[in-house]
């Protein structure tokens, strides 16, 4: 059907039957009604939304915890398994460099002490200026104890004073190495997961 408005024309058409004419219809309204897959695909889609919010809820879990666990590993767990390692190796390397000079040290006589010594404080001082992971500073702190147990040790025997003292010192800088290497175990062991 056409109409002509002022100088538009405007068409309209006849939307097509959704039923050609002369097909029967094949899906009879009281059919329908009878029919139980129907109804049984209805029971089933019922059963399935009751089920949708606990594994929505599951879910939102896995992926709130898989975002926990990486903002844990990546912002507050400074034990990062490559810096640990980098640090092990430092303090180990520090620690054989102190024992050698240590063991030339012993072979000094008490008079001339004063430059092995400083070298052993060197040694010391060197340690405690490198930075490392907050789960391996326990055992640096042990290692730095254990070189100032002994530093310690060595200025008392230059300044004469009693054995009972030197021996004592002695024992702690033991405790301290002892303490270093368990600690230092320990951390290599539970990298990336310490808690500082």
């Amino acid at each position: 059907m056409e109409k002509l408005l002022g100088s538009q024309i405007v068409i309209y058409n006849k939307l097509p039957d959704p039923q050609p004419a002369g097909l029967p219809n094949p899906i009879n309204k009281a059919d329908r009604m009878d029919n139980s897959s129907l109804r049984k695909t209805q029971s089933i889609i019922g059963k399935s939304k009751r089920f949708l919010l606990p594994v929505g809820v599951l879910i939102a879990l896995i992926i709130v915890s898989a975002g926990g666990t990486y903002t844990w590993m990546r912002l507050y767990n400074p034990c990062e398994v490559d810096a640990v390692k980098e640090a092990s190796a430092f303090l180990f390397s520090q620690q054989k460099t102190y024992d050698g000079q240590y063991q030339f040290t012993t072979t000094v006589s008490r008079t001339e002490l004063a430059i092995p010594v400083s070298m052993l404080e060197q040694i010391s001082i060197d340690t405690k200026a490198v930075p490392v992971p907050a789960c391996i500073q326990t055992a640096k702190n042990e290692l730095l104890n254990y070189m100032g147990s002994v530093n310690g040790a060595f200025r008392a025997y230059m300044a004469v004073e009693t054995d009972p003292r030197i021996r004592d010192l002695l024992r702690q800088s033991d405790t301290h190495y002892d303490n270093f290497i368990s600690e230092l175990e320990a951390v290599n062991k539970c990298t990336p997961f310490c808690i500082p």
